[in-house]
């Protein structure tokens, strides 16, 4: 008789599993992270119990699945050194994600709600950061291997969240508490968003696209996730926003433009033109939070979750038009940026 064989899984495989099983566990970690910040903003009564917590921490339990699975292929591999710089990074976000959850327990067992600059939330989100950028890195290294499209998706979403919500730190009025006050200036507030978004929407998307290769469909998909999820987690829960739906979703065509763009031409110009168009829409895709921001050093209206879209709409004739011209250019002035970490 034949001795039957069954098929088995190489280390490569294995590796290239484990990094989507931890992109996808940081993104329902920094979606539930996400609808967090919705429920504190909405005043929802919040236990460490709470929806967007258990969802926080199964995407923790996900990602500790496929950091297991990506240590135990890598050892298989003989540690190659390819994915050494990867695996560590991803160790250090493990770690802290698992610190958090007891941190946080911690915190609300001691002072209640807690602000989004809260200790345990800056170890959560270090620690998701870290986690994605490492798989990211690994993706990176498998570039040889010629990674599927699917997997590059999957492994920039994550990371444009979890470094959303570390800017989101510095940048919103969430982190004021009965027991601490770690709110930023609304000047430096301002400041650091008119800059750190665009650049972190050209430098995501760009590189997206630098890293298939300039195939035309991949920043798209990984901007339409971005404004799935926040659609999801930051604007259905308050039912006074749902009717701004479509204008939030019409974000999708600067960055298909932009896209479209870059995928035409590698030249520098054509890069940076598109890496403007994406830096330039920042006021709009980060709706409806990033009014908040604004409002401090413009209406300082008092703000209700019932009157965000109206101060919003109030504002744009205000702050848009310089921010449009402001965006643009730090977005262009990102692709440096992308081209010098992904090219």
């Amino acid at each position: 008789m034949k001795r039957e064989i069954t098929p088995t899984l190489d280390h490569t495989q294995l590796f290239k599993l484990a990094n989507l099983v931890i992109s996808f566990g940081i993104i329902l970690v920094t979606s539930g992270g996400s609808w967090d910040i919705t429920n504190h903003i909405l005043n929802k009564p919040e236990t460490f119990f709470a929806p967007p917590h258990l969802m926080l921490y199964s995407g923790v339990g996900l990602a500790l699945i496929g950091f297991v699975a990506l240590h135990l292929s890598w050892k298989k591999s003989g540690k190659d050194h390819r994915f050494g710089r990867g695996v560590k990074i991803t160790t250090m976000g493990i770690a802290a994600l698992l610190s958090a959850g007891p941190i946080d327990f911690a915190w609300h067992s001691a002072f209640g709600l807690d602000g989004l600059l809260s200790p345990p939330h800056l170890v959560l989100i270090v620690g998701m950061s870290l986690t994605s950028i490492g798989a990211l890195v690994n993706t990176k290294s498998l570039q040889k291997s010629k990674p599927s499209h699917l997997g590059i998706i999957i492994s920039f979403i994550p990371v444009w969240f979890s470094i959303t919500g570390l800017f989101y730190s510095f940048s919103l009025p969430f982190s004021k508490t009965d027991y601490f006050d770690f709110n930023p200036n609304p000047l430096f507030a301002a400041g650091f968003a008119s800059i750190a978004y665009p650049f972190l929407i050209s430098t995501i998307l760009v590189s997206s696209t630098i890293f298939a290769k300039n195939k035309f469909g991949i920043a798209s998909l990984v901007g339409a996730s971005y404004l799935g999820i926040m659609t999801l987690s930051a604007i259905i829960p308050n039912h006074t926003l749902i009717p701004t739906i479509p204008f939030y979703l019409s974000n999708i065509i600067p960055i298909v433009l932009g896209d479209y763009i870059l995928s035409r031409s590698k030249n520098s110009k054509s890069m940076m033109i598109s890496g403007a168009i994406f830096g330039s829409a920042f006021y709009f895709i980060y709706y409806p939070l990033i009014t908040y921001t604004y409002n401090e050093i413009t209406l300082d209206k008092l703000m209700w979750p019932s009157l965000t879209s109206t101060i919003y709409f109030e504002m744009v004739p205000i702050v848009a038009p310089f921010l449009i011209v402001s965006g643009a250019l730090v977005g262009a002035i990102s692709v440096k940026f992308a081209q010098k970490i992904f090219s």
